[in-house]
């Protein structure tokens, strides 16, 4: 929420920001710096120009202008009901802060906050994002100073629709993928899917050794045919070190873990994997 004494600090210091080449430094960019203050000053000059406090009387004149917040302000004064079908539906989104609101000279207050109403709320938003401050540090102002139903997601949508704050935020890469283990004899790492088609169930197994591929039917669905069917593979094929797959419900069952541990090893869920699996199931 922005108010005058906001106004008299920024416009003393415009002319230190319309003179700084560093005021975005450390930020990774693609955009030249000179890019970047160019664009800030003009975003603040712009901001300034647009500013406009939300007193005491514009809140009141608002608050007087809306129905729902008349009545709003009639249900505080005469008390809220503690059953929220009791109240008019348009005052539902307020019940959970009826504890605490009352009014002061045609103004509702929640504890020491304003309650903004409908048609000052865009104004209220554009002014606490008016510095392109992430939402934690627009929420942590709010709670000392305005509130409405739904303000903390109002925030959180302001600041991801920003095309300013998305183009200068920071980029952090993706970490570099874990390098996967190269099988050094037949069956020592396998990648299964276990699937439904035309009335039955099928687990592929695919031997990340040789690409040989293993399908076993099973009238049986869920966690129970998985592992009818595991246990048949590791029989006939032997134990592998590795399975992989793509973490689908019967794989993640508490009794397919179970079965898993009673044979010495653990998944691994792995989607690059997982696409093997399912490309020779295509080509099947």
């Amino acid at each position: 929420m922005l108010f005058t004494d906001d106004i008299t600090s920024l416009q003393c210091c415009m002319s230190n920001i319309m003179h700084c080449s560093i005021v975005m430094y450390g930020l990774r960019t693609y955009y030249s710096t000179k890019l970047i203050d160019d664009t800030v000053d003009v975003a603040a000059v712009s901001s300034i120009k647009t500013f406009q406090s939300v007193t005491w009387d514009r809140v009141r004149l608002a608050t007087s202008s809306d129905p729902d917040m008349q009545t709003l302000l009639e249900t505080i004064e005469s008390g809220m009901s503690n059953n929220r079908s009791e109240l008019p539906l348009s005052m539902w989104e307020y019940f959970p802060f009826r504890d605490n609101l009352h009014s002061a000279d045609g103004v509702i207050l929640y504890k020491n906050r304003f309650l903004v109403p409908p048609s000052l709320r865009q104004e209220v938003l554009e002014s606490l994002h008016s510095a392109h401050q992430g939402a934690s540090t627009m929420t942590a102002r709010t709670d000392l100073s305005v509130v409405w139903p739904g303000i903390n997601p109002a925030i959180s949508k302001m600041r991801e629709y920003c095309q300013h704050c998305n183009r200068i935020a920071p980029s952090n890469p993706s970490a570099p993928p874990t390098p996967l283990f190269d099988p050094s004899y037949p069956f020592q790492c396998v990648c299964a899917n276990y699937f439904h088609y035309k009335g039955c169930n099928y687990l592929l197994v695919v031997d990340r050794y040789s690409n040989w591929p293993i399908v076993i039917k099973h009238a049986h669905a869920g966690a129970d045919g998985l592992i009818d069917c595991l246990r048949r593979t590791f029989v006939t094929f032997g134990i592998p070190d590795e399975l992989a797959s793509d973490g689908c419900p019967e794989f993640t069952t508490t009794s397919t873990g179970k079965f898993l541990n009673d044979w010495g090893y653990t998944i691994a869920y792995h989607r690059l994997l997982f696409r093997i699996a399912t490309a020779m199931q295509k080509l099947g």
